[in-house]
């Protein structure tokens, strides 16, 4: 669950639905000096499904002590990496290589990998915390090799690999930072990366700037079309009824307050 505060309203946004704009910008992803990833489809749908492991999690609405939706990064490891092996085993029967993205997404959290800093990596872990993130480390370490045996990723491929996994997390990023922060003016840029597949590219830092309005200024601009449009389905909840669970939860399962987060894509 993404949580934001607006005014007297809780502004909720689904894993799952955040992670459609992901794959909208991975779809769309191909304007000079950015590459459309490739195998595209497996890129698309790693976007698009990257965070399936959330999806029954969202559903129940845990709470914290004080009735508020627990925030995803609030939520335990013990608790995610469960969620996440259940998920990527749920797509890696639907796209074994969206399935190594998404493994190299979540595993990124706890092992860097060709140079990306998760934005919410955790302090050193001990005890249950600790064990089961080495657990989870491992067993998708094991499922990377597997896959990329079964899917001949060899040192040619391992580029459009490397450059798939970076592009999600930036994909990733500009989906949650709308959602989380809304229009009010934020402005950041994201780590250096290659643009495109060849050796010998200059590494680029993607800048995004979120604009009243509903507008997220994106430079270099990497998407096909200019401006490009999108809709993130969300919910409203009155901060009021954090103090009651049970009207939290009707209001959660029924949509009430539903809204959209509508953004335009735009160069700076």
């Amino acid at each position: 669950m993404i949580v934001r505060e607006e005014g007297d309203e809780l502004v909720l946004v689904r894993q799952t639905d955040h992670a459609l704009l992901s794959g909208w910008l991975a779809a769309a992803w191909q304007a000079p000096p950015w590459q459309a990833p490739r195998p595209y489809d497996s890129c698309v749908a790693a976007a698009r499904l990257h965070d399936l492991p959330w999806a029954a999690f969202d559903e129940t609405l845990p709470c914290r002590p004080d009735g508020r939706p627990f925030s995803f990064h609030e939520v335990a490891r013990a608790t995610t990496t469960r969620l996440y092996v259940i998920g990527l085993d749920a797509l890696e029967a639907i796209d074994p290589y969206a399935s190594l993205l998404a493994s190299l997404h979540f595993s990124g959290f706890f092992t860097n990998h060709w140079g990306w800093r998760a934005d919410f990596q955790p302090p050193p872990l001990g005890g249950e915390e600790g064990e089961a993130v080495g657990a989870f480390v491992e067993h998708e370490v094991r499922r990377q090799r597997q896959l990329r045996d079964r899917l001949g990723v060899d040192a040619v491929d391992d580029r459009e690999l490397r450059c798939g996994y970076l592009w999600l997390q930036l994909w990733d990023r500009i989906s949650l930072d709308i959602c989380r922060y809304g229009f009010t003016g934020w402005s950041g840029e994201y780590p250096p990366m290659p643009p495109n597949l060849e050796l010998d590219a200059a590494a680029v830092r993607l800048r995004v700037a979120l604009e009243p309005g509903g507008i997220c200024r994106l430079d270099p601009y990497p998407l096909l079309e200019r401006p490009f449009r999108a809709r993130v389905p969300a919910v409203r909840i009155p901060l009021p009824a954090l103090g009651d669970p049970g009207e939290l939860r009707r209001a959660w399962r029924a949509g009430g307050g539903s809204t959209t987060i509508d953004v335009t894509f735009l160069p700076r």
